[in-house]
């Protein structure tokens, strides 16, 4: 491919399995190390990444090469694996299925840079986005949303 002007941001989000709080505080620095090696080691720029207890937050830009699950598939497998053999936690560290992701402008970024660097602060206060904590989803909403603005702008619609 030749040169692509790109800036593609992405932040996601995935819990540990059943949410169970396996992903402790003695070994979070050890653990972001991992995470930052494995975003690098498939083409990623880690801009922001924190964990809590039982789930995870990562900024990254990505290459227009990039498969979106295929990327963070690989990152949730590597991280588990080399979690459980280099940091041998006290319980086996799993992943739930799935994971939340969203596309970021340039200019969201310090807000939501500031956001995961404060996850801590976040939670205790119970002040948190409901967009950039979203891991479940019932059903996709694109759909709805995009039906919802097209009804608006339809003679019909309003």
């Amino acid at each position: 491919m030749g040169h692509v002007f790109h800036q593609l941001y992405y932040h996601f989000i995935w819990a540990t399995h059943a949410r169970e709080p396996h992903l402790d505080r003695s070994y979070r620095p050890a653990f972001l190390e991992i995470l930052n090696e494995e975003v690098k080691s498939r083409g990623g720029q880690p801009i922001r990444h924190n964990s809590m207890p039982d789930h995870v937050h990562l900024l990254v830009r990505l290459p227009p090469t990039a498969q979106i699950s295929e990327f963070i598939g690989q990152v949730k497998g590597a991280t588990a694996y080399r979690t459980n053999h280099e940091i041998k936690p006290k319980f086996k560290l799993q992943w739930q299925a799935g994971y939340g992701v969203l596309t970021l402008q340039k200019d969201e970024l310090e807000k939501v840079s500031r956001y995961i660097d404060d996850q801590e602060k976040h939670h205790r206060a119970g002040r948190l986005s409901v967009l950039l904590e979203t891991v479940d989803a019932v059903e996709d909403d694109w759909e709805a949303v995009y039906l919802a603005k097209a009804d608006e702008k339809s003679p019909e619609g309003g």
